[in-house]
């Protein structure tokens, strides 16, 4: 059995490079320093909760949206997934709701179970421009029906009927 620290790097390619026993030491005292930071940080679940649920807000206010409504149809999207600091590009495959998640990297595909997903920047300026058209075309019908509904308005009749004297 091997004493001390050991371990290895996994290269891009995918090969391993070991690791010396003073990079072994140092990622494991790396590892134990962030855990114990983490536990003062977030000492209990409702804490860790709350702190869950702040960050999974200010990500919708920074234009993320559910996983749930991400695109049907095979186009790629980035997506978020719970326990992960990255984003990565997926799409959904099948049909809703027996279909998956699919992340890609670097030609392949992997299982996903994304918390949050946003459309890539040219697929959300697209949206944007529809959602503006559409808006547009919403305020000209209404403005149109206004116009109409005041055109059509009955003036009051003024009284006929004379005093007599």
């Amino acid at each position: 059995m091997t004493e001390g620290y050991h371990g290895h790097m996994t290269m891009k390619d995918g090969s391993h490079v070991a690791l010396t026993a003073d990079q072994a030491k140092d990622l494991w005292a790396a590892m134990e320093a962030s855990n114990q930071r983490r536990a003062e940080k977030l000492p209990d679940v409702e804490t860790a909760l709350r702190a869950m649920g702040e960050a999974y807000f200010r990500l919708q206010e920074l234009g993320w949206r559910d996983a749930t409504y991400c695109p049907k149809d095979g186009s790629p999207f980035e997506v978020i997934e719970a326990g992960s600091t990255g984003i990565h590009r997926a799409h959904y495959q099948g049909s809703w709701p027996n279909g998956t998640w699919l992340v890609e990297d670097e030609g392949d595909l992997y299982p996903s179970r994304p918390v949050l997903f946003r459309l890539l920047p040219e697929d959300q300026a697209k949206y944007d421009a529809k959602m503006q058209a559409a808006r547009e075309r919403y305020a000209a019908e209404r403005a149109a029906e206004s116009a109409e509904a005041t055109a059509t308005v009955v003036p009051q009749q003024q009284n006929t009927t004379q005093e007599k004297t």
